[in-house]
């Protein structure tokens, strides 16, 4: 059917008039989820299926904020009264002591796969060769042949049972890059079977050890992506002014909610009061993933007088 309005108008007649969901469904055909004015043909095949209408979200702007000397503005997408106007007062306050700098530590996005072996022997006999020296030069040349902008930086392995986990580390350039790595990791895989590992069994390309979309501690630990430390130096005055409090009451509280309470509950990566909040704004904003908003979000704040 190659009008699109039209076809998403029938499905929602078809969903409400569902026998089996129609009490929960059968609203959708006169609901007030908005399908008409959407160019749809954008949609079909790439990035929906099934499509019952679209969800509009209001974009607003934080901000300007300075890093590193530049000023930027910050789209979030978010139907969070003061969210938005949180964060610019935010912006207000770490403006008025010159600005946030920033130091990139770690980039490095990352795939694990799974492979497995008969017997533990094997196995170990796989990780001895991957963390050799040849295995490293073999696996990067193979990976990096696969891309112009995807580099193999590191791997890093660990054994359960008879099952080998393999953290491939790369640099991807300015995109995220999660395709151009896994089609990397499929090649490499495929020339390390080559190299005396004819009886590896690819359990799957991702395995966990990544970790994507999922709290964990070795995303907290080794970085997942751009690791990013940010300072920012604000006046008493602006903490009193701006942020209405006071700089002993703001460090007693980051203390004590932040760090202990983070600990008290064994947060991952999570000693601190809403980042997800604002990364997840962001991303809505920029056509992101939100999922990724899991291991995006995880930092520490640190306050000192």
């Amino acid at each position: 059917m190659k009008d699109f309005t039209r076809a998403v108008k029938i499905r929602r007649t078809i969903i409400s008039r569902t026998k089996a969901t129609a009490d929960l469904t059968g609203v959708l055909e006169r609901s007030k989820l908005p399908y008409q004015g959407y160019n749809w043909a954008q949609v079909h095949g790439a990035c929906c299926e099934n499509v019952i209408g679209y969800m509009p979200l209001p974009v607003g702007v934080a901000g300007p904020l300075v890093i590193d000397g530049q000023s930027y503005f910050i789209p979030m997408a978010t139907t969070e009264g003061v969210l938005v106007a949180s964060t610019s007062r935010g912006c207000k306050a770490i403006n008025s002591g010159g600005g946030a700098v920033t130091v990139l530590t770690a980039d490095g996005m990352t795939r694990g796969p799974c492979v497995s072996f008969e017997t533990l022997e094997r196995a170990g006999a796989a990780k001895l060769w991957l963390d050799s020296e040849k295995g490293q030069s073999v696996m990067k040349k193979a990976f990096n042949s696969t891309s112009r902008f995807a580099r193999l930086e590191s791997m890093k392995t660990a054994i359960a049972g008879t099952n080998l986990y393999i953290r491939f580390k790369t640099t991807t350039g300015d995109a995220m890059g999660m395709n151009m790595i896994s089609k990397g990791v499929e090649h490499a895989l495929s020339v390390m079977v080559g190299e005396g590992f004819e009886d590896m069994n690819i359990v799957s390309v991702s395995g966990n050890y990544c970790t994507d979309k999922k709290p964990a501690a070795i995303n907290w630990i080794d970085g997942r992506g751009k690791s990013v430390v940010a300072e920012a130096i604000i006046p008493a005055e602006i903490v009193k002014t701006v942020l209405k409090t006071d700089v002993d009451s703001m460090v007693e509280l980051n203390i004590n909610k932040n760090l202990i309470g983070s600990a008290m509950a064994a947060s991952v990566g999570g000693f601190n009061a809403h980042a997800a909040n604002i990364v997840a704004a962001v991303f809505l904003a920029t056509g992101q993933d939100p999922a990724q908003v899991v291991e995006s979000a995880n930092c520490i704040t640190i306050m000192k007088k």
